[in-house]
């Protein structure tokens, strides 16, 4: 059920993203985040995104509290958190079960976006993750030169300069060390483009997006 198109999962991941801000029911909310989840543990990719829907879950209740203490009710406390968590978790799956050159290709060849807007949007993804890798090894190292996390919440966030920084510049270094190396491999020299990456919908897809229009809409006009 995830040999979609590449095409199909970005419009299904809009389709939800969508729906959860016209909808305004924290039930129809709530099973819509069941569902996801659902999806989510059949496809087998919860151990590659596991720690991050955990964090997510964490910002999500944080954001929760933070309502209900700036005087929010708590039913609009409760969708908004939901809300986040949702369209979170649509874009994450799409991600964990598509790779990256078919997004390109996708948004080069069928949505008709310029190919550098095209990389721009992919490099960025593609190196989140190694962004939080990278994250974790140097709260390692740190760690070895005898930091120690603070109990105290607003100390620690202060204390975290110590981490960010150099993510900071290892950033900035490797986007120069990929801005020399796409210039060398002449990125801007043409504007055709050749992908190996199949795009093309099938059957399946045209189904799928209809039902998920389908169904999104009778959704949106009931709720």
């Amino acid at each position: 059920m995830f040999n979609f198109a590449a095409l199909t999962k970005i419009i299904l991941a809009l389709i939800i993203s969508l729906c959860s801000i016209l909808i305004n029911d924290s039930n129809v909310l709530f099973g819509l985040l069941m569902i996801e989840l659902i999806v989510m543990i059949s496809s087998g990719k919860i151990n590659k995104i596991g720690k991050a829907v955990v964090m997510l879950g964490i910002f999500s209740l944080l954001l929760y509290g933070i309502q209900l203490l700036c005087g929010s009710s708590v039913e609009i406390s409760l969708i908004s958190a939901l809300r986040m968590v949702i369209m979170s978790f649509s874009v994450m799956l799409m991600l964990a079960t598509t790779k990256t050159q078919q997004i390109t290709a996708a948004l080069v060849k069928q949505c008709y976006m310029p190919y550098s807007y095209a990389f721009m949007v992919t490099a960025v993804l593609r190196f989140v993750p190694d962004i939080l890798a990278e994250s974790q090894a140097i709260r390692e190292v740190q760690a070895c030169r005898g930091y120690r996390e603070s109990a105290n919440p607003f100390k620690r966030l202060m204390e975290y300069m110590i981490i960010i920084k150099p993510m900071v510049f290892r950033a900035i270094e490797r986007s120069e060390h990929m801005a020399i190396s796409l210039e060398m491999r002449g990125f801007s020299r043409t504007n055709k483009r050749t992908f190996m990456a199949e795009t093309k919908l099938q059957g399946i897809d045209y189904s799928v997006l209809l039902v998920a229009t389908l169904s999104s809409a009778m959704l949106v006009s009931l709720f």
